[in-house]
């Protein structure tokens, strides 16, 4: 076994073949010295919260998102985030492989992390995106099948239902 001492670590890139973008890569300015900013961040969520908060959810419509498997994401509410956490996973992060660089070795994010992370359920079909063939009254009739109620004509925005719709 090789002493500690004998052991160096080469921060930069050991094969630059597969880094094909590493002269204009955010890492680059590290390991030059030049860089020493953290990333500002911004989220989109914030009102959404608010209103929760001062409007919780009916219990009705908290069980269909149990059933619906979402509650996980539910739960996590609004996490802070860590702009340095996030500043040094974009330094790692590399789009030729799609993984993180760690001194430990390359890592990524995988469906199986974000099931676990979330309580996502993960098997099963998709959901899909925007239903466009529904008009507003059938979309009524089907929420109020679902969460027994049914909004009015003006609670919803194309495709969409208001989330101030559940405060009525």
């Amino acid at each position: 076994m090789a002493d500690n001492s004998e052991y160096k670590l080469d921060p930069g890139p050991l094969e630059l073949d597969v880094l094909t973008g590493q002269l204009t890569h955010r890492s680059q300015d590290i390991w030059e010295g030049s860089s020493n900013m953290i990333l500002n961040t911004r989220r989109e969520d914030g009102n959404f919260w608010k209103l929760v908060e001062k409007y919780p959810i009916h219990p009705r419509v908290l069980e269909v998102i149990r059933l619906c498997g979402l509650y996980g994401v539910y739960k996590a509410n609004r996490p802070a985030i860590d702009r340095s956490l996030i500043t040094a996973l974009v330094e790692r992060w590399r789009p030729e492989t799609h993984t993180f660089h760690f001194r430990t070795g390359e890592a990524t994010v995988t469906l199986q992390d974000v099931e676990v992370l979330y309580g996502l359920p993960v098997n099963g079909d998709p959901v899909l995106g925007n239903e466009t063939i529904k008009t507003i009254g059938d979309w009524q009739k089907h929420l109020s099948k679902i969460i027994g109620f049914i909004p009015s004509r003006e609670d919803f925005k194309t495709n969409s239902l208001k989330v101030a719709a559940f405060n009525a």
